[in-house]
């Protein structure tokens, strides 16, 4: 599949990441992992036909894991990050296209994306905090090579890309991008 995100409308240059944005600097749960989720949001997006929902879910994913602590098992990072990270970063996503109310749905992604919580199908937030977990989810690789659960996605288009998740961290472990435009420009998305 041939991938173009022009569509989203994001200025992906204003999308850079350093490490003094994240509570805790980690390898595991820091940069490369965001940018790995931005993307597998915006992927999610093309492929499910949902790309208003999934531009949602990519201003969470660059946020989901900043207000993190340590890089154990935690249920409150992401509501932390809902709280102390997303008033951070409000005008950005405006600046991009959010409206007030997708900062709220923004927030409740992120809070939930740490939880057990799923929302119903007839939720209007499923489908984007479904993008935001499952794209989260297609970055285990980094964790090891069996930690991801396919039983565990909600998408099932999100099954097409387990290996493509694989070839992704291949990809860039290790190295460092300017700003998430720099990190697509640089990645072979279309080979993944």
């Amino acid at each position: 599949m041939n991938f173009s995100f022009d569509q989203y409308n994001i200025d992906f240059s204003r999308f850079s990441l350093n490490e003094s944005q994240f509570d805790h600097h980690s390898k595991l749960h820091g940069i490369l992992h965001t940018y790995r989720v931005m993307l597998h949001c915006l992927r999610l997006g093309i492929i499910t036909g949902n790309i208003h929902d999934a531009k949602t879910a990519f201003f969470a994913a660059y946020i989901h894991d900043m207000a993190r602590m340590h890089d154990g098992y935690c249920t409150e990072h992401g509501a932390n990050s809902a709280n102390l990270k997303l008033p951070l970063h409000r005008t950005l996503f405006i600046e991009n296209g959010a409206t007030e109310a997708e900062i709220m749905i923004i927030g409740k992604a992120v809070a939930l994306h740490s939880t057990s919580v799923e929302l119903p199908e007839n939720d209007p937030d499923h489908t984007i905090v479904s993008i935001l977990k499952d794209a989260d989810a297609l970055d285990r690789i980094r964790l090891g090579a069996n930690d991801l659960n396919p039983s565990y996605l909600r998408l099932k288009e999100s099954h097409a890309f387990i290996k493509s998740g694989v070839l992704l961290y291949e990809q860039t472990h290790g190295r460092n991008y300017k700003d998430f435009r720099d990190f697509l420009k640089n990645t072979d998305i279309n080979n993944l």
